[in-house]
């Protein structure tokens, strides 16, 4: 019980270090997720497939000592609900012929980049408030860009 007890100490630790990340939050702010929602989905996945521990991963939450285990698995549906929207969202907008995988290519590509920036700018010694300016500059910029194409008016 008591190895259990330490590995949710440390899961709990995981998702407090992704969750104060100042990226985490910034993408967090304009996702259709909530914080509580980000934990759980965090939690889930870092609790394995076996019954005792999934059993424990209420405990995983930074808030999980309060959490009961009816409300964890309201709020992982939850979660699972909004990114599944999110994903029909693009499935439905390349449907309608308002995205092609080619229009979504762009979206792909300024995800993956932002591992990548944020490594260079840390590099260059950049502090992080700086950073995080830039980089949410950028994301406002690239992301307003591509949902405002050309092709949103073009087509029908």
């Amino acid at each position: 019980m008591s190895e259990y007890h330490d590995e949710a100490g440390h899961a709990r630790e995981s998702i407090r270090t992704v969750t104060r990340d100042p990226i985490t939050k910034l993408l967090l702010v304009n996702s259709q997720l909530t914080l509580a929602q980000l934990e759980t989905l965090l939690a889930d996945s870092l609790s394995g497939e076996t019954d005792i521990k999934k059993a424990f991963r209420r405990l995983y939450r930074p808030s999980g000592r309060n959490v009961s285990r009816g409300a964890f698995n309201r709020t992982l549906i939850q979660a699972q609900n909004n990114v599944m929207r999110s994903i029909y969202t693009i499935f439905l907008l390349g449907y309608v012929g308002l995205y092609d995988s080619a229009s979504l290519q762009p979206f792909v590509e300024l995800s993956d980049t932002i591992q990548s920036y944020i490594h260079q700018a840390r590099e260059a010694g950049m502090e992080d408030r700086i950073l995080l300016d830039e980089l949410n500059n950028r994301l406002v910029e690239g992301i307003s860009s591509l949902a405002r194409r050309q092709s949103f008016k073009d087509q029908r």
